[in-house]
């Protein structure tokens, strides 16, 4: 209330000192003053994530972009928009599976080799008639600061073959690592955990 007080006293001195006509006086104007005057002072909240789920502590906004990449992710892959999906990572992003006897396989999901890979992938679908969905579902974050976080996503892999017949793939649990880069959040790390084997297989 005291800081009310001050506002309006701040408020008609101004207005007076300029020779304002009170008759003409937007609200929005007045708003605007008070909010300079009651927040001068008020220092600026130092965001640091504790890592414990429920905790108000972080930037907002980073955990909507951080949401937007992930669900572009599946929609990029599933429209077989290779340009989309590969824009979502870093130049330089790591990917990790494992093959069928759980060996774990690491690579640069840049590289040239992989691209074609990707493209192979895609061209099977399409040629096969086979429509992916990548349903998105539970996300845990794990990490977040300023310019990294680090999380845990589930989605459920399902194809739909000839239009005719949906089938149920496979759970897959993703470990996902973003950078901040230029105030566009991208993937640094991806590491794909299936509960059981694709339908076609990822090329080692």
């Amino acid at each position: 209330m005291k800081k009310i007080i001050l506002a309006f006293f701040f408020i008609t001195s101004v207005l007076s000192s300029q020779n304002i006509d009170f008759n003409n006086i937007k609200i929005d104007d007045v708003k605007n003053i008070i909010n300079n005057v009651l927040n001068k002072n008020k220092p600026e909240k130092n965001q640091i994530w504790s890592g414990v789920p429920g905790d108000l502590n972080f930037n907002i906004n980073d955990r909507i972009a951080i949401k937007d990449v992930i669900d572009a992710y599946g929609i990029y892959w599933d429209t077989n928009n290779l340009e989309g999906y590969l824009s979502l990572f870093t130049d330089d992003a790591i990917g990790v599976h494992y093959d069928e006897n759980g060996d774990k396989k690491i690579y640069q999901i840049k590289s040239e080799s992989e691209i074609k890979k990707n493209e192979e992938r895609m061209n099977f679908f399409i040629n096969n008639n086979m429509q992916r969905r990548h349903m998105m579902s539970n996300s845990l974050i794990i990490d977040q600061s300023k310019s990294f976080v680090h999380l845990i996503q589930y989605m459920t892999l399902l194809t739909t073959n000839n239009k005719q017949i949906t089938e149920f793939v496979t759970p897959i649990s993703y470990i996902f690592k973003l950078s901040k880069i230029d105030d566009i959040w991208k993937i640094s790390y991806r590491e794909i955990i299936l509960d059981k084997p694709l339908d076609l297989k990822m090329k080692n």
